[in-house]
């Protein structure tokens, strides 16, 4: 899987991750796209998605070894 759908997948599936990430880092599902969750410069979410990813991994929502 690559790092938009991973990103999605567990937006999608994690109330805590999506609720942090919308509450804390106010950015929301619909705003992840293939270009910026690959774009680690300002205005990009690379990193972002990294974490969600990371926190993916932690909760069981996806395995490491599905990435792409």
């Amino acid at each position: 899987m690559d790092k938009l759908e991973a990103t999605q997948r567990v937006l999608r599936f994690s109330e805590s991750v999506r609720n942090w990430c919308e509450n804390d880092e106010k950015v929301f599902f619909d705003d992840f796209d293939n270009q910026n969750v690959m774009n680690y410069d300002t205005g990009g979410y690379g990193e972002l998605a990294d974490i969600i990813i990371g926190k993916g991994i932690e909760e069981g929502f996806i395995d490491k070894d599905d990435l792409d």
